[in-house]
């Protein structure tokens, strides 16, 4: 399959578990509709269709850490729009319009993102704007206020791995076959995130994956299906 690789980085990252409203928590990595939503703002498509113009149901999406995980927890003093402000935001006189939401960041994340499935006009378009470093919207690690940087990697061919025994630089889906070799003295995270989104905002399927929190290699074994290879790099798709 035709892979676009490209590296996505910033100052902080925030992806948002839906269980979380008022004192959001971060997934450890940019779940696939996440990135779909990278790509669209790349191509400038529409937030209300570019679910549709990807084809979601068909891209396949792999991510790795370029940094050991982070995080970072601050208290954002928020202003109320809703009852403590004007027509034009301003704050109105002798009112408490301020409040404190705890936030967990990701601190200096870095992430390789892995793309294949993409038609091929679609994938050209893409592959030339990340080469030039253009991007039509401004791309961001999950809240708006987290500006990225986007770095193209390359393209490559990614072939269905035939042996038992891998070692992974992605995240890697827990599926039936799948087994892990957890090293001691090492942290991962055990998560189950979002992996298919329509353009209504509804998640078809969950998947469970594992993710090495010092950014190494995780090692396992079984899995068909799951793995590929990149040239000398073994990924997992989400």
């Amino acid at each position: 399959m035709r892979t676009l690789i490209f590296d996505i980085a910033g100052e902080y990252a925030l992806f948002k578990k839906p269980y979380s409203p008022m004192s959001p928590v971060s997934y450890p990595l940019p779940p696939p509709p996440t990135v779909l939503g990278i790509l669209g703002a790349v191509l400038g498509y529409d937030k209300t269709n570019y679910h549709q113009r990807l084809h979601y149901e068909k891209v396949r999406i792999g991510v790795a850490l370029r940094q050991p995980t982070r995080v970072y927890r601050a208290a954002l003093n928020l202003l109320q729009t809703k009852t403590g402000t004007d027509s034009f935001f301003r704050p109105l006189a002798a009112e408490n319009t301020h409040t404190q939401v705890p936030c967990e960041f990701l601190r200096q994340p870095a992430f390789r993102l892995y793309i294949s499935g993409l038609e091929t006009e679609i994938a050209d378009e893409l592959a030339a704007r990340l080469q030039t470093g253009r991007s039509a919207y401004t791309v961001t690690l999950g809240w708006a206020n987290c500006f990225a940087e986007l770095t193209w990697v390359g393209e490559a061919t990614a072939q269905p791995l035939v042996a038992d025994e891998w070692q992974a630089a992605t995240a890697v889906p827990l599926t039936a076959g799948v087994q892990i070799h957890y090293d001691d003295r090492r942290r991962y995270h055990r998560q189950r995130i979002p992996v298919v989104m329509n353009g209504e905002r509804i998640v078809s399927r969950y998947q469970e994956i594992v993710l090495a929190e010092d950014g190494q290699s995780i090692r396992g074994h079984g899995g068909a299906g799951v793995l590929y290879a990149i040239d000398s790099t073994t990924i997992a798709f989400l």
